[in-house]
């Protein structure tokens, strides 16, 4: 439909091949290349140093090698690395998931690698056999991908490229550009990209093989071995050869070949600014050093344990800052522009440079007058011209930040926070006699404190719901509101019905119980079964068995379920409303756990820029397996990830949510500087923190001095005269283990008589309400055991009360500790509990301190130092702690106090908010130094930061308005497609519980997307294909009924074409790639089965030209270590054979050395292209998701830039054999390669789209979110339209909050 294209001017995915040519006198023997269609993909590494950020692409390119001629970037080779491993280890190891570094071999844990060095003149005749398994890791530091240029005597000393340099342009970025100058200076190369203008930059380097770059220069002992920053300015100094270019500084940078597979060392890089500006060069390098305790430091620490000995972060940060040269192409004629815009204002009365007989713009080695210096020349002038302002601003933001330090709260400028709790700290009640509601903070660790540093350094605004006797009218809440918006809050209401489901039913049913560890079969006990009608809606009986109701029976927790989850996106929706920039959004507790996901989704409905959020726990977080059993777990736990702090009270929750984390979802954690933790959750670091809190020592210390106190305490001491008391206080819930304590005290008396006349127990139980059932059990269970305790030895021994309510009153509670010797506390499982911290404190003043005695499960356990700690299922160890504790002499009371009494008195609400907060922003704090230093320098970034920052611009999220209009407008398409991750939704590998031995959560695509792929593929104009790395029966399981849809198996070394209407059976081809797979079979079964017996759940996997150990369904860590001995023994067992060893996606697989899906997709665009006389190919597709498809991505460009070549300078696909009896005439195309592969009509648009399933560094042009964004694309190119959405199928993805 036309008004599902874009505007005319839509550059998306349009290719455009681009020859260069270079006037340049070179010694005999070395040749001149010129940087790819990314200016240093792939060097290495994702810094400044690596402005396209590919260094770990560079180091999984460099294992994942087959063979010369096939990196996709106009013929480069990506044969590199020294390790015939790739690792998916190593990739979870790096932030953004992709490969780290090569040149280390995998070796033994614990066992140092043997160190082989080959003698000198042996290792530049070696690079050639090396070809096929990569370079040594010292040559791939610095690894471009270039394009080889040619001359000849006629012509010489023009250098002219052989094959294009093909570039994919994708839709301008929405913001004004990658290095937005002066508004006064417009809109230049070098700044803001010109409407409907795309540059490409680029550098010169001369390749010398067999050339020693380590003495070329004589420099090598002038570097050093540490790469010294200080030292720089002497070295610079010494580099100044007659060309003028920055030669030795090249140490190890190699480039690919083209023909042969060869990596050559570049000898010499153009610089012919160096002379002249040595002083700016100093500059940047001085930057570089003033910068290395932030990013730079982060960069050497990389860089080091990289770079072999005399390599170093300045040569590297030297190299990624040379000169760039920018070459205009119109996005509308696809072609070079005569100038640039700079220059063609500027420069008109300049000759117009000369060209080839063919039209391409000679360029002249070295020139710093060649025009296309001319962008570098002025963005150079720019930033010089404000350097000394940014350094100015500098340090005005330095001064101010220390000025900030030294100010008073009341000073500083307040930030606003908003604190988002299900129960608001306060207590409303209504006057009987006038009808006035009031209103006053409860005694609350989240309630408003006068005179606290918090409440003098934030505008904190609280939100949330409030309980109230009697049901409330309209009136009535618009009331409330008015008198809570008194006090900074907020307050929400449900219907009663909502109410109930939510907390009653789902909140203290459901989540209350695991939190708290309570598993399926715990709750099956009576003693804390879930009870199903805890809530107003009943079930109403249909007189079928059903209603013969059982304690498996949780139909009614689906309702419950739906009301969670309308709780939290109304609380959502109304803080999406109410939060400003710069505001901090703080959740508390688990009732509203979903929140931090649904306000994220609710900011960016309403465009709200999004807010930091933190979330935390106040109730214990249960094991893994805990929220293995429940079917909403995935979806709380993500609800939570949304957050950037998670907080806990102590290490152990901390500890069993990232197990649960890694087990259910698949996500790693690692530890940062200055103690955080972090967990990565798409592209973002969570951070998990532990933070306690105590009691607020003004209050208490107030309380204490009240009448109703003092006289209790007298009171209490008076009524048991002359005994010892214990007191405990507690909920009467199971969990709280009152009948353990119970019980405890029977075995007390029984074993000691001599206790009886000297200790009494005092017990308070509290009736809450929350959990009705529960509660009713336990304090029946209760009053049985004082009931049998009072009969056996009187009613002197125990003091047993009930109260109705969750608390005791605070003045009631310190007239208790005054009077009590010990705190005794028997929770099974708590969360935090603050009383025994008021205990502590408490004790202040009294000539003997009372004793804390903490139960191992409870949260205080972690907290006082002092305290005695027991186990209540351990009855002897416990009956002695209290008797130690009943015998203690006052010095040791003394001493156990004082290890708490600090932290009690200290470590108030408001202190424990400001440490949380410190976490949140230590946790942003580079990302804030990565936002200042650009708002900063923004005219001052250096080339490095300049072009990374261009990078990331164009590395945009796909438009399926443009695939769309690109696609009805062309003829000959060709569609690739990963099959795992890509049209199937992957499941992690670290998850634990998973659904299929494969890894994705079907066996096949989804509904929608086998309807789209059969209408795509039943047109004529397209050939389909996907790409698999399973084996060829698992994905014709899969797809193999589909007209039209061609299949590839084992990374692509088999594969079967379209199957055609009629066809009894499909087709299956096999690329011979040279190995003798019987005998790698005999000697790598028998490892295999030897791991396979050791390691549960894993099997062995044969395909056509694999064997593979899958340990998918294996314990994630126990599999993840086995399969790293397993690629060990066979790295040492095979390193005769010509494989690799691709551990990825659960399964370690032996596979040949050249295979990659690379091949299959050149393969197949070959062969298409070859079709009608060689007609070509108009519109390309090609989307995958690991590490294994960006071969795909690259072999798509390969193809493109030879298209205008002769047949007799590629490299050749392997030749195909026939695995299985099928209907191919001999001479089909796929049988036998066609020997031309110049295409006719070059001149017409083509379109290629290489897409890449998760933002990640990549070869490919653009990005989608996910799978289900594929799904999305394909059902939008199958309807025509832009208005069909795919919609997730629903069966066995319905979150239903029950038990499976």
């Amino acid at each position: 439909m036309e008004e599902d294209r874009p505007p005319p001017s839509s550059p998306a995915g349009r290719v455009v091949r681009v020859h260069l040519a270079c006037r340049a006198e070179l010694p005999v023997g070395s040749t001149l290349r010129v940087t790819g269609s990314h200016l240093w993909d792939p060097t290495e590494a994702g810094s400044p140093a690596d402005p396209s950020g590919a260094r770990r692409v560079s180091a999984m390119m460099g294992r994942d090698a087959f063979s010369a001629g096939d990196s996709g970037f106009a013929g480069g080779s990506l044969g590199i690395g020294a390790s015939n491993v790739v690792n998916e280890d190593e990739q979870a190891a790096t932030v953004d998931g992709m490969m780290t570094p090569m040149g280390r071999s995998v070796v033994e844990p614990g066992k140092p690698k043997a160190a082989k060095e080959a003698p000198a003149g042996e290792r530049g005749a070696a690079l050639a056999r090396q070809a096929l398994v990569g370079v040594e890791g010292s040559r791939s530091s610095l690894y471009a991908s270039s394009v080889e240029m040619v001359t000849s005597p006629e012509t010489y000393p023009i250098w002219r490229t052989r094959r294009p340099v093909v570039l994919t342009l994708a839709d301008p970025p929405k913001t004004g550009g990658a290095d937005e100058m002066d508004t006064e200076h417009g809109d230049v190369a070098g700044s803001s990209p010109a409407p409907g203008i795309y540059y490409h930059r680029y550098r010169y380097m001369v390749v010398t093989p067999g050339a020693d770059t380590e003495s070329s220069h004589g420099l090598m002992s002038e570097y050093g071995s540490d790469g010294n920053v200080r030292d720089i300015s002497g070295l610079l100094s010494k580099t100044k050869v007659s060309t003028g270019s920055l030669g030795h500084l090249g140490l190890d940078a190699s480039t690919s070949g083209d023909a042969g597979g060869e990596s050559f060392p570049v000898s010499l890089w153009e610089n012919p600014f160096l002379e002249e500006d040595d002083e700016a060069m100093k500059d940047a390098v001085s930057n570089f050093s003033l910068h290395s305790s932030g990013d730079a430091l982060s960069m050497y620490s990389e860089m080091t344990s990289l770079w072999p000995a005399g390599g170093g972060p300045v040569k590297d940060f030297l190299l990624a800052n040379l000169p760039y040269r920018t070459l205009d192409i119109d996005a509308e004629t696809l072609t070079v522009m005569n100038d640039t815009p700079f220059s063609a204002s500027e420069h008109m009365d300049e000759e117009t440079p000369d060209r080839t007989a063919d039209g391409v713009r000679i360029d002249t080695w070295n020139d710093r007058d060649d025009v296309t210096f001319r962008p570098y020349r002025f963005r150079e002038g720019l930033r010089a011209k404000h350097h000394e302002e940014d350094q100015r601003d500098a340090e005005m933001i330095s001064s101010a930040s220390t000025q900030d330090s030294t100010m008073t709260d009341a000073e500083k400028p307040r930030r606003r926070i908003l604190i988002v709790c299900y129960h608001l700290p306060v207590v409303v009640s209504k006057d009987p006699n006038t009808g006035e509601w009031q209103a006053g903070w409860a005694e609350s660790l989240l309630a408003k404190t006068p005179n606290s540093s918090f409440v003098s350094s934030y505008d904190a605004h609280w939100v949330g719901t409030v309980t109230t006797k009697d049901p409330t009218t309209e009136a009535d809440r618009q009331a409330l509101r008015s008198v809570l918006a008194a006090m900074d809050c907020t307050v929400l209401f449900f219907d009663q019905e909502v109410r109930d489901a939510h907390y009653t039913g789902f909140c203290k049913q459901v989540l209350w119980l695991a939190f708290h560890h309570v598993d399926l079969l715990d709750m099956r006990d009576p003693a804390f079964s879930m009870d199903l009608d805890a809530t107003s809606t009943k079930r109403q009986p249909d007189g079928t068995l059903f209603d013969l109701r059982s304690s498996w029976d949780q139909r009614q927790v689906g309702e419950w379920w739906e009301a969670f989850n309308i709780v939290n996106q109304t609380f959502a929706a109304e803080v999406a409303k109410m939060v400003q920039p710069g505001d901090v959004v703080w959740v508390h507790d688990y009732h509203l756990s979903l929140l931090p996901q649904l306000l994220g989704v609710e900011e960016k409905r309403l465009d709200v820029k999004p807010t930091k959020k933190i979330f935390f726990l106040h109730i214990p977080f249960p094991v893994s397996m805990i929220f293995k059993e429940m079917e909403c777990g995935p979806t709380i736990l993500e609800g939570i990830l949304h957050a950037d702090v998670v907080g806990f009270h102590g290490f152990t929750d901390a500890r069993h949510f990232l197990s649960s984390a890694k087990r259910i979802l698949g996500l790693s954690h690692e530890s940062f500087e200055g103690g955080l933790i972090g967990v990565g959750y798409k592209g973002r670091t969570v951070v998990v923190t532990m933070s306690s809190v105590s009691i607020e020592p003004t209050l208490v210390e107030a309380a204490m001095q009240l009448p109703s106190a003092i006289g209790g305490e007298k009171a209490l001491k008076t009524k048991h005269e002359g005994r010892t008391i214990v007191v405990g206080v507690d909920v009467a819930q199971y969990l709280a283990g009152v009948g353990m304590k119970l019980s405890i005290y029977e075995r007390l008396l029984e074993d000691a008589p001599s206790w009886r006349e000297k200790l009494v127990l005092v017990q308070r139980c509290l009736i809450s309400g929350a959990r009705k059932l529960d509660e009713a059990r336990t304090i029946r269970g209760i009053r049985a055991m004082v009931y049998k305790i009072k009969k056996t030895y009187g009613d002197a021994v125990i003091d047993y009360e009930e109260v109705v309510g969750s608390a005791l009153p605070v003045d009631q509670r310190l007239a208790l500790w005054r009077a009590s010797d010990i705190l005794w506390n028997t929770e099974v499982r708590g969360g935090l509990n603050l009383w025994p911290l008021e205990y502590v404190y408490a004790q202040k003043g009294k000539e003997a301190p009372g004793i804390v005695i903490a139960s191992e499960f409870s949260a205080v356990f972690g907290i006082l130092n002092g305290a005695m700690r027991i186990s209540p299922y351990d009855t002897k160890r416990t009956l002695a702690t209290i008797d130690k504790a009943l015998t203690m002499s006052t010095e040791e009371k003394e001493g156990m106090y004082l290890r708490d009494i600090d932290f009690v008195s200290s470590s108030s609400s408001a202190q424990w908010i400001q440490n949380v907060l410190r976490d949140l922003r230590d946790a942003t704090l580079n990302e804030k130094k990565e936002r200042s230093a650009e708002a900063l320098s923004s005219k001052n970034q250096n080339v490095a930061d300049f072009l990374e920052s261009e990078r990331e611009e164009r590395f945009t999220r796909l438009d399926p308005k443009s695939v769309l209009s690109a696609y009805q407008s062309s003829s000959k398409r060709v569609i690739i497609l990963d099959f795992n991750g890509t049209i199937v939704i992957k499941q992690a590998v670290e998850s634990f519980l998973k659904r299929d031995a494969i890894g994705s959560a079907g066996n096949a695509p989804p509904r929608a997307v086998c309807e789209s792929l059969q209408k795509l593929c039943a047109d004529p104009r397209n050939t389909i294909f996907v790409v698999s790395g399973d084996n060829n029966e698992n994905v014709e399981k899969a797809l193999g009924g589909m007209p039209g849809l061609g299949l590839a198996a084992s990374n692509g070394s088999c594969f079967s074409p379209p199957l055609r209407e009629g066809d009894a059976a499909r087709t299956w081809l096999a690329l011979d790639l040279g190995v003798d797979w019987d005998s790698v079979k005999q000697v790598a079964l028998p490892i295999m089965s030897k791991f396979t017996a050791r390691t549960n759940g894993s099997f062995i996997k044969l395909a056509h030209s694999s064997i593979g150990w899958s340990y998918y369904d294996c314990d994630p860590e126990f599999g993840s270590l086995q399969a790293k001995y397993l690629v060990v023994e066979l790295e040492r067992e095979l390193s005769g054979y010509d494989v690799r060893f691709v551990n990825l996606k659960g399964i370690v697989e032996v596979i040949p050395q050249r295979l990659n899906k690379g091949i299959i997709v050149k393969k197949i665009l070959r062969d298409i292209a070859a079709r009608d006389s060689n007609a070509g190919v108009d519109f390309v597709l090609c989307m995958g998701d690991d590490v294994s498809d960006e071969k795909m991505f690259t072999s798509v460009y390969s193809f493109i830039s030879e298209m205008d070549d002769d047949y007799a300078n590629v490299h050749p696909s392997p030749p195909v054999i026939q695995l299985s009896e099928g209907t191919l005439a001999a001479s089909q195309s796929f049988l036998v390669e066609p020997q031309n592969v110049r295409c006719r009509d070059l001149g017409t648009t083509m379109h290629a789209f290489t897409v890449a399933v998760g933002r990640k560094p990549t070869h490919a042009s653009q990005y989608v979110d996910s799978a289900e964004d594929v799904a999305d694309l394909l059902v939008k190119m199958a309807s025509g339209s832009v208005d069909t959405f795919y919609e997730r199928e629903k069966e066995g993805d319905k979150q239903l909050s029950q038990f499976s």
